[in-house]
């Protein structure tokens, strides 16, 4: 019987030693095939946001993108509204584990071109997340009696009553100043300078600031997007705050709404048809952790497959638009040159500012 008992305590130990070898040889063939644990803090995630609004496209956007995003990541994520410039500032810098990231549009390389940010906030100095989402309601507004319907008909009755202007409230360095550049450029080709001559730039800032500049009598046109306008255009708003679209610069109309593209009513520049998508992108530190990177690109390609987020997008008539960030770099890239055109006939802010 002890000798039974000593033979089951030897055997005991030597599965446990056996054990023990096979746990260490486990880790020492990670630690050799040079896989490391991500170095980033999970727990917390700091999304910051080029604009101070918490109740335009960007925020809207990045919260539903941060919600669904947290849960793919296992994390907790906060959308800070702090400003382009704030922003920037805070991303550079920031650490590198991913703790504090960007969350952004298409101005954060347009206002680079049109001097808004400093060449130190180029896109060439971060490293370019994964591509999420598109407003493609990206639009101009005018008041519910003005006495034209679309962008076409507004130059149309700018040639036809050569007494009057039109002055379109937009904010400085961004898609708004890029649009309103497309728009004036046609005129320009379309109806010669007696025409654009008389376009007059309103330049604010949030979209409220433009709202506010229409209901005041400031601007006749505003930049806006269905998602942050579309209740002021419905049947039952007060006469003083009504608004109408004038058409969207997207490449195709948004379902449930009867508003003519740029492309429809005839806009070119250069030759080409207008189109704008206004879309949304992370940007991190330029030398952020490898492996940060890579769980947010995973996770941003799981959350762009869960109905739940396109859904949350949908109620703001925004559309997912996944593009993982390997080709997020060279599309943002091209795509800035391709508006290098416009920026460089564009008129001087300064000179035809109200």
């Amino acid at each position: 019987m002890k000798k039974l008992l000593m033979f089951l305590a030897v055997f005991l130990m030597a599965g446990i030693l056996a054990a023990c070898g096979s746990d260490s040889e486990e880790a020492s063939g990670d630690t050799n095939d040079g896989e490391e644990e991500a170095s980033v803090d999970l727990n917390r995630i700091r999304v910051l946001i080029g604009s101070t609004s918490t109740g335009g496209d960007t925020y809207q956007i990045a919260d539903a993108t941060s919600r669904h995003t947290e849960e793919a990541l296992g994390t907790n994520m906060k959308v800070d509204a702090v400003g382009a410039l704030r922003a920037f500032d805070e991303l550079r810098k920031a650490d590198d584990d991913g703790s504090t990231i960007m969350f952004f549009h298409d101005m954060a390389y347009l206002g680079v071109e049109y001097g808004t940010f400093g060449e130190e906030d180029a896109l060439e100095n971060w490293t370019i997340g994964p591509v999420v989402a598109t407003n493609p309601g990206n639009a101009f507004l005018t008041k519910g009696d003005a006495p034209y319907n679309t962008m076409a008909e507004s130059a149309e009755w700018l040639a036809e009553n050569p007494d009057e202007t039109i002055t379109v409230a937009i904010e400085s360095g961004g898609v708004s100043e890029v649009v309103f550049n497309g728009y004036y450029l046609w005129v320009e080709e379309e109806y010669g300078t007696e025409v654009s001559d008389r376009i007059r730039a309103y330049v604010t800032g949030s979209q409220q600031d433009k709202n506010q500049a229409l209901w005041d009598g400031n601007a006749d046109i505003i930049h806006g997007s269905i998602g942050a306008n579309n209740e002021y255009t419905q049947n039952g708003v007060e006469d003083n705050i009504k608004m109408k679209f004038l058409g969207i610069t997207a490449d195709e109309r948004v379902e449930g709404f009867d508003i003519p593209t740029f492309a429809e009513q005839g806009i070119t520049v250069n030759g080409n048809e207008f189109v704008f998508n206004k879309e949304f992108f992370f940007l991190m530190p330029e030398n952020v952790d490898q492996n940060f990177a890579t769980s947010l690109d995973n996770a941003i390609a799981e959350v762009a497959e869960n109905p739940d987020y396109a859904e949350d997008l949908k109620t703001n008539t925004y559309v997912v638009n996944h593009m993982p960030a390997a080709e997020a770099e060279e599309y943002l890239l091209e795509k800035r040159e391709n508006f290098r055109y416009i920026i460089e006939n564009a008129p001087n802010l300064d000179e035809i500012a109200q």
